[in-house]
């Protein structure tokens, strides 16, 4: 709902979920700044201390040095929070992935391959017992399809597909 303030309208757009990034590299770094100035509340996580600094995401809500095989010590997700994955390789997409799912969050998007997510969505199913409805939630490759290739264009796509998203949510 519109709230007037002098002549301007000011509307709430955020939702009440946060988005939870896996992994703190070259994409996670771009990404951040442009979730954060288009209202995303984001929260970066990373096993590995060098990229768990705050000072590479002063943008964040918050910034966590943890354990992927077992992020539900670290985090709370629920289904108004996103999830962007992005550790440093399809074994922890993966491990990620498995424990994520089960929490259904609104958004799950996986960079990476076509052709990799097909062999990391076949060991969900084997080796993790997901469904494929659990399964149907993830994006992957993740963001709109720009033909972006540097950092910052993927960061781009990203969030252009999390704002659909979210336009949709609200709308629903």
């Amino acid at each position: 709902h519109p709230e007037r303030i002098g002549n301007i309208f000011a509307e709430q757009i955020n939702s009440s979920g946060k988005v939870y990034i896996f992994g703190g590299g070259h994409v996670a770094q771009e990404l951040v700044p442009v979730l954060s100035h288009v209202g995303f509340r984001c929260v970066v996580m990373d096993d590995r201390s060098e990229f768990a600094k705050r000072e590479l995401f002063p943008t964040a809500e918050d910034v966590k040095l943890i354990d992927f095989t077992k992020i539900d010590e670290f985090v709370s997700i629920n289904e108004d929070d996103y999830v962007c994955i992005m550790t440093r390789g399809h074994g922890f997409d993966t491990v990620v992935q498995a424990q994520v799912l089960r929490h259904k969050p609104c958004y799950v998007g996986v960079i990476g391959s076509k052709k990799k997510a097909a062999g990391v969505r076949q060991i969900l199913k084997e080796e993790y017992g997901l469904t494929e409805e659990e399964l149907n939630i993830v994006t992957t490759p993740i963001g709109i399809d720009i033909d972006a290739e540097t950092p910052a264009e993927i960061a781009v796509s990203i969030a252009g597909q999390m704002i659909q998203v979210r336009a949709r949510l609200i709308k629903n």
